[in-house]
């Protein structure tokens, strides 16, 4: 994973709650869409914790779908004219999403660190 320290945060704190109900329409989507929907879904998941945090989502809405596509939970398929297209797949993103919140050290942390433990780490990341 190629994040910052608070990125890795920020992907660990939308792992562990928002996107255990993120779905996509049974469509395919180029990849620039679903970043900037992802991106999206992270900036809301995490205002509270003001720009310097909700700055960080497009980079770490890329970083969270391109480990999507490598696990399967976004089918790919290159179209006539070149370009590859994602089409969500709900079983294996529910998979992907249990295994990452299982092993992601941060969310470990924070399951350990008590109902404070977030604003805490954002706090400290962002001063």
């Amino acid at each position: 994973m190629s994040l910052t320290e608070l990125e890795q945060t920020i992907y660990a704190y939308y792992v562990d709650g928002e996107a255990s109900v993120f779905a996509t329409a049974p469509r395919f989507y180029p990849h620039g869409e679903l970043v900037l929907v992802l991106a999206d879904k992270i900036t809301v998941a995490t205002r509270k914790f003001g720009f310097k945090v909700t700055g960080k989502a497009k980079n770490v809405a890329g970083v969270f779908l391109d480990e999507l596509i490598a696990a399967g939970a976004y089918s790919s398929k290159t179209n006539d004219f070149g370009g590859t297209m994602h089409q969500f797949q709900g079983d294996v993103y529910k998979q992907f999403l249990k295994g990452r919140q299982d092993s992601d050290p941060i969310i470990a942390k924070a399951k350990a660190g008590g109902p404070d433990f977030w604003e805490q780490a954002f706090a400290a990341l962002t001063q």
